[in-house]
């Protein structure tokens, strides 16, 4: 055996036990899914052939529809949302002129990202709690009665929760992005920008924000991905409801599998989605990462 061969061979061992363990728990679920979703199956017993009945429904399916409007409801509100404020906190951050407060306000809002999800739904849960919960206690007790709500009971209301803990929740890890971004210009720059006279804001605009172009299409290409993805916060604050008005469709693909029992029609959602979840994808590296080649 030569050389060239060995060295292909001691690659291949060290990438074998990684290409293993990802078609174990990743290629085998989809193929194991799209193989599903033609047939009709409780999930326990034999399965039925049904062809394409399953993604025939789909068309005709107004909670399916609702769900998938919902899912990009979430995405378009949350995307500019925390893509602004994590943008924002990071310029204060690092403006900031002592250490200390910048590492205290660095580690209090990135704390929120390392608690588990539940955990998150669940206390938020608790204080939108139109009984006993913080906020309408803290509403009532500085006197604006009229301000105490169902917050997770109203339609009007409940997606805004929702949206609100979702922000707050993972806005930390896109502000340290936008904070590792930043302190990666040239100070140069930065200097330069000092010795014009420009002012704290000019040089956050004319300066930073250009230049932090990079980080900005991998933030909105992780928010769009995570924000499709949503199932926590909905399926533990409000349960999809109230009519449904929240309910992404990662809960309503859940709620056929696991409460309806109907796993070749959850299959078929599955499928659906990651088709679409995949386009969506793909057009969004493309746009966001479609830059021209310029000569410098």
């Amino acid at each position: 055996m030569n050389i060239k061969m060995q060295n292909r061979v001691f690659i291949l061992s060290f990438l074998l036990p990684a290409m293993l363990i990802y078609g174990i728990f990743v290629i085998y679920p989809i193929l194991s899914g799209l193989t599903t979703s033609f047939f009709q199956w409780r999930g326990t017993g034999a399965k039925t052939w049904i062809g394409f009945d399953n993604y025939q429904k789909l068309l005709t399916d107004e909670n399916f529809i609702n769900s998938l409007m919902n899912t990009f409801k979430y995405t378009i509100v949350q995307v500019p949302i925390i893509l602004f404020l994590a943008l924002l906190f990071a310029l204060l951050i690092t403006g900031t002129k002592s250490a200390k407060w910048a590492n205290f306000y660095r580690s209090n809002i990135f704390m929120p990202f390392v608690l588990p999800g539940v955990a998150i739904a669940l206390l938020w849960a608790t204080i939108f709690n139109p009984i006993n919960g913080l906020l309408n206690i803290v509403v009532r007790t500085v006197g604006l009665d009229g301000l105490a709500h169902e917050w997770l009971g109203d339609p009007d209301t409940a997606f805004w929760a929702i949206v609100w803990v979702k922000t707050w929740a993972s806005i930390g890890f896109y502000t340290l992005l936008f904070i590792a971004g930043i302190s990666n210009i040239p100070k140069e720059v930065l200097e330069a920008a000092d010795i014009d006279g420009a002012s704290r804001l000019q040089k956050s605009v004319r300066v930073i924000i250009p230049m932090l172009s990079p980080v900005v299409k991998v933030v909105v290409i992780f928010l769009i991905l995570n924000s499709l993805k949503m199932f926590e916060e909905p399926q533990l604050m409000t349960a999809g409801g109230p009519d449904r008005s929240t309910e992404p469709i990662s809960l309503y693909m859940y709620e056929q599998a696991f409460s309806n029992f109907n796993f070749g029609y959850a299959s078929a959602i599955g499928v659906v989605f990651f088709i679409l979840t995949f386009i969506f994808s793909i057009f969004t590296i493309k746009t966001m990462g479609g830059d021209s080649n310029e000569e410098h």
